[in-house]
């Protein structure tokens, strides 16, 4: 193996494993990142929600309760609103009716979406005293391409940093083969 080749290889082995190492904890940060406000935004939207339909889960009032899921279902990224008693039974709800058939599970994180709902809920009560809940699920598909378009882009910048990289070690390579090359020559 030649001393350039030897230089280039090397100086790509090292390239690489630091361009991983920066790529990878990058893309982990973006993922946490967006999931956490990701979840601090549903959390915030079930929240308002359970403090809008009180009144109106207090009183049974349908009427109302089918017009804030209204509303709600207005919210960007939102799959499905449901409006429960304190005994479990639907007093409202709006949304895709796949969606609504499935059996309610509360996601605790994004990572751990699996059907691309987060499912989320907040309790409805009043003096310590449960009058039903209200739950949400919101799509995660947006999050999803966000990260995935940040990964896509790092694959790239680190494929063109590469080459580029490649092209440079080749040029230190051969200038330092010539300038090796003209002292074996000299001393020869």
């Amino acid at each position: 193996m030649s001393f350039r080749l030897k230089t280039i290889l090397g100086v790509a082995l090292i390239e690489a494993l630091l361009l991983f190492l920066l790529i990878w904890s990058g893309l982990r940060y973006i993922e946490s990142s967006n999931e956490r406000e990701f979840t601090q935004r549903s959390q915030a939207t079930v929240q308002s929600f359970a403090v809008t339909t009180k009144d109106a889960v207090l009183a049974t009032d349908l009427a109302s309760l089918e017009s804030f899921i209204a509303e709600v279902m207005t919210y960007p990224g939102v799959l499905y609103a449901r409006v429960r008693d304190a005994d479990n039974l639907i007093l409202a709800e709006a949304g895709e009716a796949e969606i609504l058939a499935r059996e309610f599970l509360a996601d605790d994180s994004v990572a751990h979406v699996t059907d691309g709902v987060f499912d989320t809920f907040a309790e409805i009560d009043e003096a310590g005293v449960l009058f039903g809940r209200v739950e949400i699920g919101l799509s995660v598909t947006a999050l999803q391409a966000v990260i995935s378009d940040a990964r896509n882009y790092s694959i790239v910048i680190a494929l063109v940093e590469m080459a580029l990289v490649a092209l440079f070690s080749f040029v230190l390579g051969s200038y330092l083969t010539r300038q090796l090359s003209n002292l074996t020559e000299a001393s020869d």
